[in-house]
């Protein structure tokens, strides 16, 4: 079944079941497996950009190593 992100909301009800999670993990389960490859790399620089962590400079003077 070729998925995209804005499919999502349909895996979440299969998700339900799932203990130990809270909703806003499950649906961020949902969307990463609902996802295309591109659209989970999209993503991933959309989070490091939010955090401020999107450049290798940007990490190094926090402290990461890479």
């Amino acid at each position: 079944m070729k998925t995209s992100l804005k499919d999502w909301p349909k895996l979440l009800p299969k998700l339900k079941g799932m203990r130990g999670l809270s909703l806003e993990e499950k649906v961020l389960l949902a969307q990463g497996l609902a996802a295309t490859p591109e659209e989970r790399w999209l993503m991933h620089e959309r989070f490091l950009r939010s955090l401020g962590l999107y450049s290798h400079w940007e990490r190094k003077k926090l402290g990461f190593k890479l």
